[in-house]
Order: C-alpha cells, then structure tokens, then sequence
C-alpha cells in the first residue's frame, strides 16, 4: 500500500492535505444495479398472466392503494404514478389499508401482461424482474421502470437468473449519458394504460 494513502487512512494526513487528482469521466461505466444483489430494491416481476409490484416499491409510496401505469412503447419504458381510488384507470396494486398493514399482490392482467411480453419480445415460459428508479416531473413523484433492463428467471423453481446477453460486453451506461436516460417528461409518448 502505498505510504500517502496509508496515512490518510490512518488520519495521520488531513485530507485537505492530499493531492487532488482531476478525473474525466468519459469512458466511465455506471454499473448497473441489476448486477448485484437487490432483494430490497422497488422492482416489478411480470409473469405471462401477471404481474406484482415487490413491498419495496410499495414503501416508496407510503399509504397508496392505487397507481396508475404510464407506457411509452417506442422507449420501452413504464412509469408509476400513485392516484386514489377515483382516478380514472386507477390499478389497486396493494391490499390491506386503514388499521391493516399495505401488502402487494398479484395484479392479474393477462391481456396487459401478453401486450407488454408482444412488445419487449420476451418467452412466454419465462418470468422477468425489472429494477423500478426514483423519478419526477414537475414536482410529482413517480416511479419509472426501464423495461429493457431486466433480469430474466428461467422457472420458479429456479434459482438462477439471466441478465440480457448484451449486457456482457458492459457494466452499465457511460456516465455522460446515465442521468439523461432517467430523465421523465409524461408530455413526450407514455400513454396510460386501461383497466385490466
């Protein structure tokens, strides 16, 4: 190790102190989350007949029975949008409320379900897990949902799991375009979606 990083470690060099080296990130990668363990994270599981939003998605949004989803079929992207019971499409994605804990559930929507498998050209036999990312516009909180970034699992019994195969030359976005793709503006191709 060498000596000037082992005292800083060691605080015996205040950091002020330290050289500061300048860095361009270009040709820098974000890793992408899916790439690591990610239990605790909001996510979204789609099954050919159904889908479930994970209890740490619904902790994102304290108290809300039901959303609406927003898709953009030429980004493959689909938002979260947390309404009350009298919106029109609104989706009850939770139950319980009142004096009982919100649990998830599973949303069955097969015709939805085989809208979204026929557009992401996915296999019917599989089950695919998407990471949901904190996002807003114009103040709103939302949540959107790269449909293109998924982990995909062979079976239920399974307890392997496969990332898209061109995921393998890469570990994420570059860093000059990462906050770019996260960007939301409902404005620009999300439609909603009817009940199902």
């Amino acid at each position: 190790m060498d000596e000037t990083v082992k005292q800083i470690m060691d605080n015996s060099i205040p950091l002020e102190e330290t050289p500061e080296e300048i860095i361009d990130l270009a040709g820098y990668q974000i890793t992408r989350a899916e790439l690591f363990a990610h239990s605790r994270e909001p996510s979204i599981t789609f099954w050919i007949s159904r889908m479930k939003f994970n209890m740490a998605c619904l902790r994102r949004f304290p108290g809300v029975r039901y959303v609406q989803i927003l898709i953009d079929p030429d980004e493959k992207r689909m938002i979260i949008r947390p309404c009350t019971q009298d919106t029109p499409d609104c989706l009850r994605w939770a139950t319980g409320g009142g004096e009982k804990e919100i649990k998830n559930r599973d949303m069955q929507c097969k015709v939805f379900a085989e809208k979204v498998y026929d557009l992401m050209e996915w296999k019917p036999e599989y089950r695919y897990k998407i990471l949901g990312k904190p996002a807003t516009y114009e103040g709103e909180f939302l949540f959107l949902f790269k449909l293109n970034d998924f982990e995909l699992f062979v079976n239920s019994r399974s307890k392997g799991s496969y990332l898209p195969e061109n995921w393998r030359d890469y570990f994420g976005m570059p860093a000059d375009r990462h906050d770019e793709e996260y960007r939301v503006n409902l404005a620009e191709g999300f439609i909603t979606t009817d009940k199902i």
